[in-house]
């Protein structure tokens, strides 16, 4: 008699377990699913952040420059302009450079047949052109055409770095 007793509070203690991982399971399972999506349709936008470039119209990043302590980079382009696909394409895309534009420059992206005031303010006859502004925005780089990601990346350290006050630009590329 014993023995079925104490069978049937096995049975039992099986069948609680079995209950306690069923619950669980259910309690795990729309988290699975969310991690699940997140990585089937890509990772969240809060970590696409830094693969992707931040633009801010002129005025905004004109005016946050000089709060953020952060230099101006206007990338003046156009829609015809096969050199400015280009840049967007190889150099625009390189995690180390959006990482570095973003952290340490504010980005403006002009369109020069949408907005002429700007390239005329800025004499811009070319595209594509790198323009870099001090915090105060006056110019401290303009550099005309494209530029392959190895000297894109010098030329971001030269001007984030504050070389640009003692060394010319062509100076520093040798270094």
């Amino acid at each position: 008699m014993n023995d079925l007793c104490s069978d049937k509070s096995v049975v039992r203690e099986k069948r609680c377990m079995l209950v306690d991982r069923t619950e669980k399971s259910i309690f795990f399972l729309p988290i699975c699913i969310v991690v699940a999506a997140c990585l089937w349709l890509g990772s969240p936008p809060c970590l696409n952040a830094a693969e992707k470039l931040i633009f801010l119209d002129y005025e905004t990043a004109l005016q946050t420059s000089k709060d953020s302590q952060r230099p101006l980079f206007i990338f003046f382009t156009s829609p015809w302009c096969y050199q400015c696909t280009e840049m967007e394409r190889k150099v625009f895309r390189n995690k180390d450079i959006i990482s570095l534009l973003n952290e340490r420059f504010l980005l403006v992206e002009v369109d020069i047949s949408q907005e002429k005031n700007l390239k005329e303010e800025f004499l811009i006859n070319y595209t594509p052109t790198s323009l870099v502004l001090d915090i105060h925005g006056k110019p401290i780089i303009n550099v005309k055409g494209y530029i392959p990601a190895n000297q894109f990346r010098k030329l971001l350290r030269y001007v984030s770095e504050g070389h640009y006050e003692t060394t010319a630009f062509a100076e520093f590329e040798k270094k």
